[in-house]
């Protein structure tokens, strides 16, 4: 069976940028146990905010403010074989993360770098503002996400993040349920994620939340349509299984 890395087409090297809606943290650490699985040093950040998760799950966490310098980095990549790097505690359960520059300063310390470069306020499908999401000039893989627990629900703030871009990238009224279509033209949509990439980086879908037979078929049906401009299209759970599903 594929690795998630390997379903994404992640490679050593790479500067993974994680956007989207529906699951990015729980991916970025699923990502992260996997390279870790295969012998990666890996380098977990942020360009927006992340909340605090266990040690066990994090590695060891360093804080920028706090006094965390590029050589703590290196040591905990040695001695764990990974770390979470975050620039500044805002409250007690949320930290900030990194600038786009710094992250492309440390890149060198690590196989590989998960970055979670996009904010969703938990819901499950966005269309990005003007200033989202914030990637590393580094990035050579951009993963975006969406979850398909939203199909059938109400286009609405529970669970659709910049709802005014949603609804006119897709077409889908406030209210209106959504569909395959509202999905696929959010995901497609030619001032939204497609024309985010940074010179020369890969990008690639990862369908959360595919979980029964139902949304395995839409999942399938949704890739289809989104190869190209995507190279690869992944579905299953962040939490559990998954795979590559188109190509």
């Amino acid at each position: 069976m594929l690795s998630l890395l390997q379903c994404l087409g992640v490679r050593r090297g790479d500067v993974v940028a994680v956007v989207g809606a529906g699951g990015k943290t729980t991916l970025v650490y699923r990502l992260a146990a996997d390279a870790r699985s295969a012998g990666l040093r890996v380098l977990v950040t942020t360009t927006t905010h992340m909340g605090t998760l266990p040690q066990s799950t994090t590695g060891p966490l360093l804080v920028e403010e706090e006094g965390a310098e590029p050589s703590a980095v290196a040591s905990a990549l040695a001695r764990e074989g990974r770390a979470t790097v975050l620039g500044r505690r805002i409250r007690d359960d949320k930290l900030e993360g990194l600038a786009p520059d710094r992250v492309d300063a440390l890149c060198a310390a690590a196989d590989l770098v998960l970055v979670e470069a996009d904010g969703a306020r938990g819901r499950s499908l966005k269309v990005p503002a003007a200033h989202e999401p914030v990637l590393p000039r580094s990035t050579t893989l951009v993963v975006v996400l969406a979850a398909l627990d939203v199909l059938g629900e109400p286009l609405t703030d529970e669970r659709i993040h910049r709802l005014e871009l949603v609804v006119a990238a897709s077409g889908t009224a406030v209210g209106e349920a959504v569909d395959e279509d509202t999905v696929v033209a959010c995901l497609r949509f030619a001032r939204g994620y497609v024309s985010r990439l940074p010179h020369g980086a890969r990008a690639a879908v990862f369908l959360n939340k595919v979980e029964d037979a139902d949304r395995r078929a839409a999942a399938l049906r949704i890739a289809r349509r989104l190869v190209p401009p995507y190279c690869l299209v992944a579905a299953g759970s962040a939490e559990g299984s998954a795979g590559r599903i188109w190509p």
